[in-house]
């Protein structure tokens, strides 16, 4: 450790705190503002400490705040020795000339006690680090999580006028009316989905949860392509379950229409190819960045995440696959474990104003229900999932129940091989189709209901139904 960093003076700014106690004498309102700053901790001399924790105590009480009251309540917590006695406090009365810029003083007390702990904490993080006596993604989580929780001690956003908010509302619904169409965030690329969520939207934390095998994962690497392709924005993938190049197959299979399996053993057919080339064309031109980090925590994500959205200035949805197998910190109990997980990920949310799209787990219950369909108490080790989520959507197949029962499908006979197709001609030639729901089960803007959607296994690919044209 640098030996300067021992012997120079902490940041602070005594005259600001003098300034801010005298203004408290001075005026009855000051108080009030004072504490939309600073906390008495904030102070960096133990007697400004001392002296504003007994001004906020007097306050609490209703009791006027003078140099009389305030010798009477130091000397009931034995404190007035400590801060110099009842001199300096007349001094402090006598020293400021107008309390109107307690707010500015204020402000300059809480700069210098976040810098303060600022220094605190990199010098702790130092000392970890030369110790070498922890595991370095431990040291890196840590340090990263100590950096944060200084700069959310700085942020103090303040209280807003509802003449303000209005304002900014009716431009806000102004704008919304001249559009052309009822979805007003990120569209999904599902017409009938995207009119019951008018799209996703900054802030929002979307659970997609459904039992393996169910096709949750295909569907999310849909909508990250639909609103990449479709839309000058930037999308995070994380994916804690398959690689990056499985991904990338996937989402080739989807955008080229290509059957998964030609596809994994690299015998493709002429117009296979060209439609790979033409897939990979459009992908390669959208801005979709992956990351297939096993295990990953919390505040790798928020930091991948913040780094991306300061390099491209546009990122518009994270998805992660999924979140069961995000690591936390909490040993004592799973189940707590990933409830704060929930409300990290909600917080990463509004922080980047960008929409959270998680994919998550159904426990084995909904498999002994007659109805298999799930319902919110079905999510795995839910905790707060279902709270924090503005969101909760689940995915439903009939056949895969039925194929597990050796039954028929019951959405209707199974798709018949092209007449034209070689005698003996492969099953995995024949696309596989399934209907399936997406029940919003919760939606803290909406609607909640059932949207029908067609997935073609063999191409790892979800459409839209056209109801209109069934007939």
């Amino acid at each position: 450790m640098d030996n300067a960093s021992i012997t120079r003076t902490p940041p602070r700014d005594l005259e600001a705190e003098r300034a801010v106690l005298g203004a408290i004498f001075l005026a009855k309102d000051a108080i009030v503002t004072a504490m939309e700053y600073v906390q008495p901790e904030d102070f960096y001399t133990r007697a400004h400490q001392i002296i504003f924790a007994a001004m906020v105590k007097l306050n609490d009480q209703d009791v006027p705040i003078d140099v009389v009251s305030m010798k009477n309540e130091l000397d009931k917590e034995k404190q007035t020795a400590n801060i110099g006695g009842i001199e300096y406090l007349a001094k402090l009365a006598a020293a400021p000339p107008t309390a109107a810029d307690v707010g500015s003083y204020a402000k300059l007390v809480k700069d210098k006690a976040v810098a303060r702990r600022l220094i605190e904490t990199a010098d702790r993080i130092a000392a970890k680090g030369y110790e070498d006596s922890e595991d370095l993604t431990n040291l890196l989580d840590d340090a990263e999580r100590s950096i944060l929780n200084v700069a959310e001690s700085n942020n103090n956003s303040e209280m807003q006028r509802m003449r303000d908010l209005l304002g900014v509302s009716a431009n806000h619904i102004y704008e919304l009316s001249k559009q052309k169409t009822d979805v007003t965030g990120l569209a999904m690329g599902y017409p009938q989905l995207d009119r019951m969520t008018t799209g996703l939207h900054a802030d929002e934390l979307v659970i997609l949860a459904a039992r393996p095998a169910m096709g949750k994962t295909a569907f999310a690497l849909n909508i990250a392509q639909n609103v990449a392709v479709k839309t000058d924005t930037t999308v995070a993938i994380f994916s804690l379950e398959m690689g990056a190049e499985s991904l990338v197959n996937r989402m080739i299979c989807a955008e080229g229409s290509i059957n998964a399996n030609h596809l994994r053993t690299g015998k493709l057919s002429t117009d296979e190819w060209d439609s790979f080339w033409m897939a990979s064309k459009t992908l390669s031109d959208a801005d979709i960045y992956i990351d297939d980090t096993p295990g990953i925590r919390v505040p790798e994500i928020r930091a991948k995440c913040r780094r991306l959205a300061k390099k491209t200035g546009h990122l518009g949805l994270i998805v992660i696959d999924y979140l069961q197998l995000i690591e936390g910190g909490n040993a004592e109990s799973r189940q707590q474990e990933v409830s704060e997980i929930s409300r990290q990920l909600k917080k990463l949310a509004k922080e980047l104003s960008c929409p959270v799209i998680a994919l998550s787990q159904l426990s084995r219950g909904v498999e002994q229900r007659q109805d298999k369909r799930p319902v919110l108490s079905d999510i795995r080790e839910s905790g707060s999932i279902e709270q924090d989520a503005d969101i909760v959507s689940f995915l439903y197949r009939d056949d895969y129940y039925t194929r597990e029962e050796g039954q028929e499908q019951q959405a209707g006979p199974a798709p018949q091989p092209p007449t034209n197709a070689p005698e003996g001609g492969q099953e995995d030639d024949v696309p596989s189709l399934s209907e399936v729901e997406v029940i919003i089960e919760k939606n803290r803007s909406g609607p909640r209901g059932t949207v029908r959607l067609l997935f073609n296994k063999t191409y790892n690919k979800f459409a839209s139904i056209d109801y209109e044209h069934e007939a």
